[in-house]
């Protein structure tokens, strides 16, 4: 590793909040008061009795104002003059009639955001407001905290922060009605472990890529075996011995050995099926010899989100004690250039057996995945396989950032990861894969060629990927556009790395479908 930088420490996955739930008391509110309201200014139960309870203070500074309780709208009130209580905030929900999951988690990122902004240290948020048909103060809670959290992250440790810029926002108390007191307890913790996992993807992908290579991804996916999760790593000996000759010409160029990462956990004990979810570890794609144009490498350190997801899957599956069986594969290397790497023209023997021309080094990501899912389902038959990956940029093109591609050969998994991806805000926009595609990928040396024409990338990608899972049920997540927040427009208002996956896949696998 002569040519690393010195070796930054990074805390890595962190939850930001430190949350307590209580009954709740109107006469021990103190500090800052996060109060709710719905459309057309109607203020929540206790937020109204709050209200009554000093004055209408609330209902008069609302008339003097342009807020509406509109979703996310917010309304700060501070030095109220009411004792202990310094700040008031109404976080505006929407329509009460239209509050479904992932209303109130979408409405607590810009609440977070905004908390961080006025300096606030501690909040406490009553709840009890939500009684909609599908959404019950527990799960509401739940939400806040897992929104608020989104929103505060950020990522700061390789740069000198000023006191009055540093995140101040630490704790968070949760007043619901008695009777909610313990479940929404048990909740938050939930939700704080699935909040780590999601900030260990984060601070991966935003990790520079001197910092976050593929030595750094065994290193955090090793401390998982504190959370009870089995962990084998091969690495370049043991992958050419296992002949996963696809992965390792991407590596070729590279100083940094390569990885492939495979995490155990079997949560809903012996005998039943495991699941895989392998992810592309691309920790820096220059392109390789088709080399990508200046402003096109830019960002590149994120091309492992696919990846630090697998990662943060296992983090938060793990640290909810999730009753599933399900295997985590990372597939780690680095696609630089030296008089090693991989030449366009190249023909490369994949793990199962068939032959590859490599007619674009820049289409690495799929020779990666190729071999790792051929690899695990050969050695552990798992019930399905899904894979997720930063792949292509015509599934950006196409989709933006609001949506992920999901190509799949299985209707029963398509349906459970968009209700999963619903339930979550990760959505995924089902997109086809055919022979059509396949007939694209001939090569006239090899059995197919890693890249088709100009047109259907996306498709063609997941046509190439679909040549080495056989007949598994296997499902296939194109996250390009949506794995950096701020990489295009239209996405999650959140900073930096967006964790995507984290959420979607636990979702999914704790369902069971």
């Amino acid at each position: 590793m002569h040519h690393h930088a010195k070796k930054i420490k990074i805390r890595k996955g962190h939850s930001v909040l430190t949350v307590n739930v209580t009954a709740i008391s109107l006469a021990k509110l103190k500090k800052t008061v996060v109060l709710f309201a719905f459309s057309g200014n109607k203020l929540g139960p206790r937020a109204a009795e709050f209200d009554k309870a000093h004055d209408g203070l609330v209902t008069k500074v609302i008339k003097m104002s342009r807020f509406h309780g509109d979703k996310g709208q917010i309304l700060n009130i501070p030095s109220p003059h009411l004792g202990a209580i310094e700040r008031v905030v109404v976080l505006g929900w929407g329509g009460k009639a239209k509050i479904k999951e992932g209303t109130v988690r979408k409405a607590a990122v810009t609440l977070g955001k905004a908390l961080d902004q006025y300096g606030v240290k501690e909040v406490t948020a009553l709840m009890g407001e939500v009684t909609s048909v599908k959404v019950d103060p527990i799960m509401a809670s739940a939400e806040l905290v897992e929104g608020m959290e989104l929103g505060l992250y950020r990522y700061d440790v390789l740069r000198k922060v000023s006191e009055s810029q540093k995140p101040s926002m630490s704790k968070l108390t949760i007043m619901v009605d008695s009777k909610y007191v313990k479940a929404t307890a048990n909740i938050v913790t939930l939700v704080a472990a699935q909040t780590a996992g999601c900030n260990l993807a984060r601070d991966l992908v935003n990790g520079p890529a001197n910092i976050v290579n593929a030595d750094t991804l065994v290193e955090e996916a090793k401390k998982l075996a504190d959370l009870g999760v089995k962990v084998e790593i091969l690495r370049q000996k043991e992958l050419e011995k296992a002949g996963l000759r696809m992965l390792l010409s991407v590596n070729k160029g590279s100083d940094v050995a390569p990885a492939l990462i495979v995490m155990k956990w079997q949560g809903a004990g012996k005998g039943k099926p495991f699941k895989a979810v392998v992810g592309k570890g691309v920790t820096f794609d220059t392109g390789g010899y088709c080399i990508k144009p200046a402003q096109g490498m830019v960002g590149m350190k994120a091309d492992m989100a696919g990846a630090a997801a697998v990662l943060g899957m296992m983090k938060a599956i793990a640290g909810r004690k999730s009753a599933v069986n399900v295997i985590g594969v990372c597939g780690c290397v680095e696609n630089m250039i030296n008089g090693q790497a991989t030449r366009p023209s190249d023909v490369i023997t994949a793990y199962n057996g068939k032959t590859v021309e490599i007619n674009n080094t820049d289409a690495e990501g799929r020779l990666v995945l190729g071999d790792a899912m051929a690899y695990i389902i050969d050695k552990e038959k798992p019930a399905e396989v899904i894979d997720i990956a930063t792949l292509t940029g015509a599934c950006m093109v196409a989709l933006g950032a609001a949506y992920a591609g999901l190509f799949s050969n299985s209707p029963r998994m398509v349906k459970g990861l968009q209700e999963a991806g619903e339930s979550t805000g990760e959505k995924l926009w089902h997109l086809p894969i055919g022979p059509e595609y396949t007939k694209m990928l001939e090569s006239k040396v090899a059995d197919l060629s890693n890249i088709g024409g100009q047109y259907g990338g996306a498709c063609t990608a997941a046509a190439f990927l679909s040549e080495f899972v056989d007949k598994t049920d296997w499902a296939h997540l194109d996250i390009a556009g949506v794995g950096m927040a701020e990489k295009i427009p239209g996405g999650m208002e959140i900073t930096g790395a967006s964790g995507f996956g984290v959420r979607l896949l636990t979702r999914y696998l704790e369902a069971g479908r």
